[in-house]
């Protein structure tokens, strides 16, 4: 049994790990007195508090409430080092994170049916996933296409057959590209 505690992020209360909660909250501790002279400090402060809370979403679902000590090792590492450059200038901190400098490419995705998002069978959620675009486009696409030539329907029931569905959190993450440790 380990120990859980409940902290907030942005005015959204989130559950950590015991050591999850101590690694975000000296990252953010870091984060403060490195913009103690910033006249923007609580604005930076609290776009940092909100990035940190949107990977924490990534992990979090039906199934899953507590963030891990990994998993906040992961969020923090994917977020990087923050450094206020000219504290007294008012300028933006710079994330020195994994490929910040080099705008590396984002994670891999995976393919999956997404049933718990989709309206039957999940093929098209699964595909606005997969290529990061609104489900409404992606379904009114297929709308249109069958339509018009009646083959996109068969299209459609041959993606429900062979796609894999996304069962496990890890799988949703892959599929959405959110998850960089179980990228394949």
């Amino acid at each position: 049994m380990r120990k859980v505690i409940i902290g907030s992020l942005n005015g959204n209360a989130y559950q950590f790990e015991e050591g999850a909660f101590r690694a975000i909250k000296a990252y953010l501790d870091a984060a403060a007195a490195g913009a103690a002279g910033n006249a923007d400090r609580r604005e930076l402060l609290t776009d940092l508090e909100q990035a940190i809370a949107d990977k924490c979403d990534t992990y979090l679902g039906k199934h899953r409430n507590v963030i891990s000590d990994e998993e906040a090792r992961q969020i923090l590492s994917e977020m990087g080092a923050v450094e206020f450059a000219g504290a007294d200038s008012g300028t933006r901190p710079s994330c020195a994170g994994p490929g910040a400098a080099t705008g590396a490419a984002p994670h891999s995705r995976r393919l999956y049916r997404i049933p718990a998002e989709g309206m039957m069978g999940g093929v098209c959620a699964g595909l606005a996933d997969y290529f990061a675009v609104d489900v409404v486009w992606v379904r009114l696409t297929y709308l249109v296409l069958a339509f018009c030539t009646g083959v996109w329907f068969f299209v459609w029931l041959a993606q429900l057959i062979i796609t894999p569905k996304a069962i496990t959190d890890e799988e949703l993450a892959v599929a959405q590209g959110t998850h960089a440790a179980y990228g394949r």
